[in-house]
């Protein structure tokens, strides 16, 4: 898959994945994001390789983090709780 299928697979799976944490307390929701972010994390491994395999994860972690600022404007404009001015 390249990267241009990849992004356009994601929109369908939020919208299948939305309504269900939509109906969830937001620190539920935060605890589920953890646990399915520690998953995908868990399945990362360089075999034989315990640093490395900590070394890949952390990275992967900090770089999936660098990516949800950008986020955060384009979904709260679509949920309607945007904080910038006009």
């Amino acid at each position: 898959m390249d990267d241009d299928e990849a992004v356009r697979a994601v929109g369908p799976l939020v919208e299948k994945i939305r309504p269900i944490l939509a109906e969830q307390d937001p620190g539920i929701q935060g605890a589920v994001l953890c646990d399915l972010l520690a998953m995908w994390l868990a399945g990362f491994v360089v075999p034989g390789d315990v640093e490395a395999t900590k070394k890949l994860r952390d990275e992967l972690l900090a770089a999936h983090v660098a990516e949800v600022p950008g986020l955060i404007a384009i979904n709260a404009k679509m949920i309607g709780t945007d904080l910038s001015e006009d």
